[in-house]
């Protein structure tokens, strides 16, 4: 069975004794920019939520006392995955095929091109500050000097490409491939990790780190030092990356108007699935198309599903929540979760029909 794995996030667990049963609220507000499709979305550590309104070519803000700002990018750049770190905002712009800084304070934005002209797509910054990024076939790292080494990979497919990415505590890359259609079976069967000091790629198929498979319609844990994989060197291709420079002045907003929700999750135990390496815990609905995942101090596993929830899995017992998003077709959604207060925010896409674009938090009693 061929599989798409979405999100890979190589981190320890914590068993926790909290169940996920309780309702949620679910608080939406709408995008500054209408129909602007927002996708990616980070936290910063004051509470400010920065998403992406890539078809507006702007990077936007909505502060904790729910003003906007929104920073339009130069030279037509769309940006796509945002990520908050100590020195400001970067992201990824896949027009100008470059990886971007924003300074909030001053407007000032530097974009780093991608020698190979690769497509970036998602988006980590590494403890060292070192940028990760993934590109249609394969990864590459902007180091904080500007220098710039990208790995290609063979791809299962033709039609395939490389999309989420995730570091895992040692400092490995993690990255999957994905393939919704075209030549073969939808989906690819493939995880992989980099080490960077050695340039080794290590291979594993599934049955499927944490890892959420599109197609199999489950989210599985992989064991690396048990479950079966290849290995090999990759050459990698290293060179410093020109830069740009612009300053932009933000559109500053008004309040954003807030409505919320009452939410009652779902809640289904499953059967795991075990095979060597790998445990899969099914999801209760029926394809849904599950995606990008995140896992909480408690070591519960979020993540969005396309079809239209948010769902939870406490590893521990075995036992999902899902809860349903208030506006209808409003995906696809990516997710953060909010360290300070808690909480998941979301972007609302609106990439399957022509719905106002939203981002929203989801909060629980638990």
């Amino acid at each position: 069975m061929r599989l798409t794995i979405s999100m890979v996030l190589a981190v320890g667990l914590t068993a926790v004794s909290s169940g996920v049963r309780a309702d949620a609220t679910v608080t939406e507000f709408p995008t500054p920019s209408a129909a602007s499709l927002p996708q990616g979305i980070d936290i910063a550590p004051n509470g400010d939520v920065w998403f992406s309104e890539t078809s507006a070519g702007k990077v936007a803000v909505l502060r904790t006392n729910h003003t906007t700002s929104e920073f339009p990018l130069p030279n037509g750049g769309q940006p796509t995955i945002v990520k908050v770190a100590a020195d400001g905002i970067w992201f990824t712009d896949g027009p100008d095929r470059a990886i971007g800084h924003l300074n909030p304070a001053t407007g000032q934005i530097e974009e780093f091109a991608i020698p190979s002209g690769g497509t970036p797509i998602f988006l980590q910054i590494g403890p060292d500050g070192s940028k990760w990024f993934s590109k249609v076939n394969g990864v590459g790292q902007l180091l904080p000097n500007g220098v710039m080494t990208e790995w290609d990979v063979a791809l299962e497919h033709p039609d395939d490409n490389i999309e989420q990415i995730s570091l895992d505590p040692f400092g490995k890359l993690w990255f999957v491939e994905r393939n919704f259609d075209g030549v073969g079976a939808a989906g690819s069967n493939k995880v992989r990790r980099l080490d960077a000091d050695t340039n080794v790629i290590s291979t594993y198929l599934v049955r499927t780190v944490w890892v959420a498979e599109y197609f199999g319609n489950a989210v599985a844990l992989l064991f690396p030092n048990i479950a079966r994989h290849t290995d090999a060197v990759v050459r990698p291709n290293r060179a410093a990356s020109p830069t740009t420079f612009a300053i932009e002045q933000p559109a500053n907003g008004s309040r954003g108007t807030a409505t919320n929700t009452i939410e009652a999750p779902s809640v289904h135990s499953v059967m795991p699935v075990f095979t060597r390496g790998w445990t899969e815990f099914p999801i209760p609905t029926a394809n849904a198309q599950a995606e990008d995942m995140r896992i909480d101090d408690r070591g519960l596993v979020w993540f969005e599903e396309d079809t239209g929830k948010l769902g939870v899995l406490n590893p521990f017992t075995a036992t999902f929540a899902e809860y349903p998003i208030p506006s209808p077709n409003s995906g696809y959604y990516n997710i953060a979760l909010n360290p300070q207060e808690g909480g998941l925010w979301f972007t609302e896409a609106g990439i399957f029909a022509p719905v106002p674009t939203k981002i929203g938090i989801l909060t629980t009693g638990n």
